[in-house]
């Protein structure tokens, strides 16, 4: 596929002022500011959605060993307002435009995100522009912001497998900046100043230090001319000096991590060149190749040498990493994984990778690419990756400098790099008592007496942000049919990519389907069918799929995906391997023995004992949703139980059907019926559908985490709300207001005004028979009163007093813009459809949701949470230290920042 060809546009680029030439081909421009600004803009209408990505070329290894949190912290910070826009008012048009942003600081750079309608690019870029020049770092802010930063630091230091990396990077790379994480510490933070936020955000965050992506339903050449207008006059600044990493190899250590994880991990690790090498190209090929399931590493599980394996390349412009992996069972040495390990690797390095696993590798690069145009994310993806990380002009570059890459290539990067006098080991060994990190605390904004946010207005600029938006229109597929076995078949024709995609779903309940005693049969089972037919083995299937460069997956969700002339090929393989398993003795053993000392792993992990001990509590003795598999029942089941279930729960009339991509419908009913018109069910349908519950009881239970600082707090309650009602889109709406992103209720109140959280969600868990509410954060035990207190008077507020008018319209605008983003990819069109078929609701069901939604009033939303939502008897889950007592309550509306 090409991306781009080269098109110079001299009068555009002389009406404009531009210092480099645009290109455009394909929907692309690509443009460099006087100032320097970067400007890659893409077209893609497959839904009325613009991704926009501004990354800054500067992360954490800009900032000095004594402070290495400084680049994330500053990324906090530009959500908190500028001297042009306050925080309260970013909120506001956050809120109004459905609250797609996000930010990510990573070692070399910091990438900001926005997903949003094509009518509010202009505001979106009048943002990033602002925030590019007018920060404000305000030093009250910066308190508050500290708190919830702190408690990110926290969560994270809270999980063994985080602390594991960073005792890994620190061994691989000491050094180098590359050795501290670039999350940042607590007393780091704590010594953090505005002034010194304020030095690095001048330092760096210069438009010539910085790149622009804007993907998505837009014209280009307009679009650029926004960009010209939002950024044009913000002036270059001559930048710090970048420090040179020389390629240092340390020398080979062992280390041990302690992780209270099911199964056990050895990681080796190299380092390696960084992706504006010339070897990068090469090296992400030898990873692809040798974590390639037919490859001396992949098959160690097929004879239960490995509980799984991995091995990746991954890095920035200037620094890379080499790293294999294989998992063991809990309570096993690991000297004889680690010894498979590393005599594949030795062997690899002294005999070189097979030719034919290289150009496995290269074909499913390549063809993987032309996927990247079904989806609007990928899309950005695809340029973001190939331009800000790898440094080149564009996707189709990247895809021919892999196509370059020989066999000989890799074998030399794998001999000179995979070496066993420069590998850093380590062993991430399951423990039963891991003692908390001593992280130093941190206290937030310790007051209640923020008052509510009122009215706030907005700039002219952004005053278009407010307007209400028409209801959007869910497409209806071009068919929907089902086929004699009781199939049913979606197809929904697009042709922009020569590419076809096909999803399927067995509807299959294991609690409810599997027989007594034989709990953990559901798993096996779709374990086994990865393993082949009678006439092919798992290799062999494997090998077929390299051979055309399609992907297939099997289980009770199956598909594939290829290009428009391999589709036949591959159908018949899916169809051949999801219905006609082999179920092999041999294999059956192997993975019967690999389910039950994981499953044995997971029994005996904290996490796990806490979660069905909530459970335990919740629901009716002998509920289905109670049962489990255990190490016993796994072994017990045989080849006999396995068919049985295969033939009892994967069946036709239990099964949906997608094909979305570059056909049309009746060329897919065909090739459907063709490979799928064979398959019959016999016997009755299995019952699927959980029965209704009793009245759950209010709980509460807390337990200690192995090695945890901070507390998961979740809090829970039966709702009668279920799929397709009315009134549950109603709550949905409601809970918006209470928990979407930066903007809601929640977080407003837990983070932006106190800091005693990094993140707050609520959620609603509905089906045909039952129903849960949750709100869940993780705080410090200190906090946890104080936030639980909060919390419950946030809800009481939404059922005592209806939201304003204007809170409402903001809401519900971000609703009705942001609900076409689920047409942005057609892997996210093909679930949505897929569920909706699988739950027996009409495929319309997203039309009459927004109507719902649209019509709904401040009065609907308080009524149906004082109906549904019971603040003081929510059960109480609490996975870390024990808290102290809660605080007082709050008066309701206290602390509500809605306003008007």
């Amino acid at each position: 596929m090409r991306w781009i060809k080269t098109l110079k546009i001299g009068l555009f680029l002389a009406a404009t002022g531009f210092a480099s030439p645009a290109l455009a081909e394909d929907g692309v421009v690509q443009a460099t500011l006087p100032n320097g600004l970067r400007v890659v803009i893409v077209r893609d209408a497959l839904a009325p959605m613009v991704a926009t990505r501004l990354v800054y070329l500067a992360g954490s290894t800009a900032a000095s060993a004594d402070f290495p949190g400084t680049a994330h912290a500053l990324e906090h910070m530009m959500f908190r307002g500028t001297s042009t826009l306050n925080n309260d008012q970013l909120s506001r048009i956050f809120q109004a435009t459905g609250s797609r942003a996000n930010a990510f600081t990573a070692y070399e750079q910091t990438q900001y995100v926005f997903d949003i309608a094509p009518v509010d690019l202009g505001v979106m870029l009048h943002i990033e522009a602002d925030r590019m020049q007018n920060l404000s770092l305000d030093p009250a802010q910066w308190a508050r912001e500290r708190g919830a930063i702190e408690q990110e630091v926290s969560r994270d230091r809270s999980s063994s497998v985080m602390r594991a990396k960073e005792q890994f990077d620190e061994a691989l790379f000491k050094g180098t900046p590359f050795a501290w994480s670039a999350l940042g510490t607590r007393q780091s933070f704590d010594a953090t100043t505005p002034e010194r936020l304020r030095q690095f955000y001048q330092a760096w965050y210069a438009p010539n230090n910085a790149i622009l992506f804007v993907v998505g339903d837009v014209q280009p050449k307009a679009t650029l001319k926004l960009v010209q207008q939002a950024f044009g006059t913000i002036p270059s600044r001559p930048l710090p000096a970048r420090p040179t990493l020389p390629l240092t190899q340390p020398a080979a250590r062992t280390l041990t991590a302690p992780t209270d994880a099911a199964v056990g991990r050895i990681t080796i690790g190299w380092r390696v060149p960084g992706l504006h090498q010339s070897d990068a190209p090469a090296l992400a090929i030898l990873a692809d190749a040798i974590s390639n399931s037919r490859s001396k590493l992949g098959v160690l599980g097929l004879d239960g040498k490995s509980l799984g394996t991995s091995f990746f390349y991954a890095g920035t412009a200037n620094n890379a990493a080499l790293t294999a992996s294989i998992s063991f069972p809990r309570g096993q040495d690991p000297a004889s994984y680690q010894a498979n390990l590393n005599a594949v690797l030795a062997e690899y390095r002294a005999r070189g990778i097979p030719a034919d696993l290289v150009e496995a590798a290269k074909r499913a690069r390549l063809k993987g690419a032309e996927f990247e145009r079904n989806s609007i994310a990928g899309l950005t993806y695809a340029w973001t990756m190939a331009v800000a990380e790898w440094g080149v002009s564009s996707p189709d570059a990247l895809t021919k400098a892999y196509a370059s890459v020989t066999p000989e290539q890799v074998n030399a990067l794998a001999a000179r790099y995979l070496d066993p006098d420069h590998a850093i080991t380590q062993i991430s060994l399951p423990q039963g008592n891991i003692p908390p990190t001593q992280d130093k605390g941190f206290g937030g904004a310790e007051s209640f007496g923020d008052k509510p946010v009122g009215a706030v207005p907005l700039p002219d600029w952004a005053q278009s942000v407010l307007t209400m938006p028409p209801a959007p229109q869910w497409p209806l597929p071009r068919s929907v049919s089902t086929l004699p076995n009781g199939l049913r078949l979606i197809v929904r024709p697009y042709h922009a990519s020569h590419t076809i995609q096909v999803f399927g779903m067995v509807r299959i309940n294991p609690a409810l389907e599997e027989p007594a005693g034989k709990d953990g049969v559901a798993s096996l089972t779709s374990q086994l069918l990865l393993y082949g037919t009678p006439e092919h083995d798992r290799l062999s299937i494997v090998k077929r799929s390299d051979d055309i460069g399609s992907s297939v997956w099997i289980g009770s969700t199956f598909g594939a995906a290829a290009q428009t002339q391999d589709f036949p090929a591959t159908l018949a393989l899916l169809a051949d391997t999801q219905l006609n398993p082999a179920f092999r003795e041999a294999d059956l053993a192997t993975v019967r023995e690999k389910l039950a000392v994981a499953r044995q792993g997971l029994l005996q992990t904290p996490n796990h004992m806490f979660q069905r001990a909530a459970l335990e509590r919740l629901l009716p003795p002998n509920d289905p949703q109670l049962r489990q598999a255990t190490p016993q029942t796994i072994r017990s089941v045989n080849r006999d139980d396995v068919t049985a279930f295969f033939q009892k729960a994967y069946r036709p009339d239990m099964t949906v059907i997608e094909v979305i991509g570059d056909i049309e419908p009746d060329a897919a009913k065909t090739a459907v019926m063709a490979a799928f018109g064979n398959w019959h069910a016999s016997g009755p349908k299995p019952d699927v559908i959980f029965p209704p519950l009793p009245d759950i009881p209010t709980v509460s239970l807390q337990m200690d985490g192995e090695g945890r600082t901070q507390d998961m707090v979740e809090f829970l309650q039966p709702v009668g709300l279920r799929l397709g009602q009315p009134d549950t889109m109603v709550f949905s709406l409601g809970n918006q207001i209470l928990s979407l992103g930066f903007p809601s209720r929640f977080y407003q109140a837990l983070r932006v005004k106190t800091g005693y959280v990094y993140g707050v969600r609520s959620a609603t868990s509905v089906d045909e028979t039952r129903g849960t509410f949750q709100v869940s954060f993780g705080a410090d035990p200190a906090k946890v009163p104080l936030a639980e207190t909060l919390t419950r008077s946030l809800l009481k507020d939404m059922q005592t007093t209806p939201v304003s008018t204007a809170e409402l319209a903001r809401v519900k605008g971000g609703y009705l813009r942001t609900q076409p983003f689920g047409t942005a990819s057609l892997n996210s069109i093909a679930n949505r459809d897929l569920f909706l078929i699988s739950h027996d609701l009409p495929l319309d069901q997203p039309n009459r949701d927004i109507s719902t939604v649209a019509a709904a009033t401040p009065e609907q939303i308080r009524a149906v949470f004082e109906r549904e939502v019971h603040p003081d008897a929510l059960s109480t889950f609490i996975y870390g230290p024990k808290p102290p007592e809660p605080a007082p309550a709050i008066a309701a509306g206290q602390t509500t920042p809605h306003g008007q």
